[in-house]
């Protein structure tokens, strides 16, 4: 029988259909398994079957598939429960429909009570979750189209480093097992016809459900109360993603916006993924164009496929369009969300960020009395940092990634572009707030709130792009901890003679976890080393000015490297870039010659 989900429009299974073949070995599923990263962001892999990461097909190989019921069976033994209730949805990937048909058997056959809510965003899942024991995320983030991954977890967020390296070696161990393969294979046969058809016809009443839940949620992290407005028109690019078939719409709608939509259906993935650079060239297009015909429409974002992240672009006051870089973005919501908390009284306030998030938060924070926490790269680490402030006395309301853009407001433990718009909302709707954040930014106030202003008023920092090409490095040494020893090496060496013009001193910070240790060695960090690395900068006045960054990612095989520089000198980021990168292949010749 042919099933459809009502909301999206699209086909979701014939349970008539064959799923498997039984051409999976299990040297193969070993294999297929060595080629995926398995971390706290998220368990990833080319899942196209072609191996093509550009492969807009659904087709999914038969050892991804098991590999699929094998992550479903671990997340539901971590739980430790005899029926947990779970919630599973996708992203609007291609091959998202197959491995939802594999990862829903596997839950059924397991005992699983389960709601799948099909193509879904990140925040809506994780905020209908909480009604449940547990989600389960097929999805890739913003990487490209022909990728896919599992994301799980509880209390509407993902699993933190420590428990999923708990899950991890019970997945290989399913798949290292001798008949693993068929083993695999023979759970996911064992699922229920009756289960599974009645898991398909509840899928539209999950989804509607979880809809609610997640307009009740976005109102209440926004702190703020019905009747709202957002009075001004917002152009969208969804680009097929997955929020598309979510709230955005109907909810921006419904609260007085006005709305320009390109790529708006589920699937309609017209170009790259990740909301960087050229990709908001589209959205900025269509800003500029639909302000020359109405002037209220002055924002326009661009969501990646899990709609976790949307970044932004704006019109300044002649209408010129203009995007807005990741860590401005986060920067801007910051400023608002602190000067509210500020404006309203609350005491301790505080930030949580990652080691790569532009010190212009610093700079924003001391003018409004707010103290500022970093944590190692990855979504978990922050919201576990801003946990263990709240946990001590602090207000620590929005934590995220400036380095991804997005912001994560409390209760919330995600990155949401719809509490970034309820952020710039609140510059209209909060008397006196826009006057308060132009106030202490050191600025005159336009007679009516504008954005424009604001952004116009931040102090000025240029940050690499932690997606840009300039970023990425691809090495060949494996021993990251030696690569860091010898990098450190190079930088003792020459680090005080190599620094530009007006910098007095360099620190190493160290990142593992929600931890930030400052100190050079083995001493400061992980026995595995698997956390960032950030040389910062000071004035003689011992004011953070800027830092190189370098750190390995968890869900792609390269290097990441960036630098932050106060002020608007090109030339010198560039230097510092160039530095940065000629260290670093040092260090890679250095280790594989050691």
């Amino acid at each position: 029988m042919k099933y459809y989900d009502k909301n999206a429009g699209l086909f979701i299974e014939d349970t008539d259909s064959t799923l498997l073949y039984g051409k999976a070995t299990d040297e193969s599923l070993k294999t297929t398994l060595s080629k995926c990263i398995l971390s706290a962001s998220g368990w990833r892999a080319v899942m196209a079957e072609s191996g093509d990461e550009e492969d807009r097909r659904e087709n999914v190989s038969e050892e991804m598939l098991l590999i699929a019921v094998a992550a479903a069976a671990a997340f539901f033994d971590y739980l430790k429960m005899e029926s947990p209730r779970i919630i599973m949805g996708q992203d609007a990937r291609p091959t998202g429909r197959l491995l939802s048909a594999a990862v829903r058997r596997a839950f059924i056959a397991k005992g699983a009570l389960l709601d799948d809510i099909g193509i879904s965003s990140a925040p809506e899942i994780m905020a209908a979750s909480h009604r449940y024991d547990g989600f389960f995320y097929i999805s890739a983030s913003h990487n490209p189209i022909g990728h896919n991954g599992y994301k799980f977890g509880v209390n509407g967020g993902v699993l933190s480093k420590e428990e999923i390296d708990k899950v991890i070696p019970h997945l290989k161990e399913m798949i290292e097992t001798e008949g693993a393969a068929e083993n695999l294979r023979k759970l996911i046969l064992g699922a229920s016809g009756e289960g599974l058809c009645n898991v398909l016809r509840g899928h539209n009443t999950a989804k509607r459900n979880a809809l609610e839940t997640y307009r009740s949620f976005v109102i209440r992290t926004a702190k703020t109360s019905e009747p709202f407005s957002l009075p001004f028109g917002i152009a969208i690019d969804f680009n097929g993603s997955a929020r598309a078939a979510s709230i955005d719409k109907q909810f921006l709608r419904k609260h007085d916006a006005k709305l320009w939509m390109i790529n708006s259906e589920p699937g309609e993935i017209a170009h790259a993924i990740v909301p960087e650079g050229e990709n908001l060239e589209y959205v900025r297009k269509e800003l500029e164009s639909q302000y020359k015909k109405d002037e209220s429409f002055v924002l326009g974002y661009m969501p990646d496929n899990d709609g976790d992240r949307g970044n932004f672009v704006y019109t300044d006051k002649h209408g010129k369009a203009h995007i807005l870089s990741a860590q401005t973005v986060f920067a801007l919501v910051a400023l608002i969300e602190l000067s509210y908390d500020s404006m309203r009284g609350k005491k301790k306030i505080a930030i949580a960020v990652n080691g790569p998030t532009s010190l212009l938060i610093d700079d924003i924070a001391t003018k409004l009395g707010a103290e500022v926490f970093r944590s190692d790269i990855g979504e978990a680490n922050v919201v576990s940092l801003s946990e263990k402030l709240r946990a001590v006395g602090y207000t620590c309301r929005v934590c995220g990634e400036g380095s991804n853009g997005g912001n994560i407001t409390y209760p919330a433990k995600v990155r949401d572009p719809m509490n970034s718009l309820m952020t710039f909302a609140k510059l209209w709707s909060v008397e006196g707030l826009y006057q308060f954040v132009m106030e202490r930014l050191g600025k005159k106030a336009d007679d009516k709130p504008s954005l424009h202003s604001v952004i116009s008023a931040l102090p000025k920092y240029i940050t690499t792009s932690a997606f840009s090409s300039d970023a990425v490095m691809h090495i060949q040494s494996t021993d990251y901890n030696k690569l860091k020893d010898a990098y450190e090496d190079i930088l003792q060496y020459e680090g005080n003679g190599r620094m530009p013009e007006g910098f007095s001193r360099w620190e190493v910070r160290q990142y593992e976890g929600s931890e930030e240790e400052i100190g050079i060695g083995k001493d400061h960090r992980a026995p595995d080393s698997t956390g960032g690395l950030k040389v910062q900068f000071y004035d003689d006045k011992d004011k953070a000015i800027g830092y190189l960054w370098l750190s390995k990612s968890r869900t792609e095989p390269v290097i990441r490297t960036m630098v932050d520089i106060k002020g608007n000198d090109k030339k010198l980021h560039d230097a510092l870039l160039d530095w940065q990168h000629e260290m670093v292949k040092r260090a890679d010749d250095r280790t594989l010659n050691s």
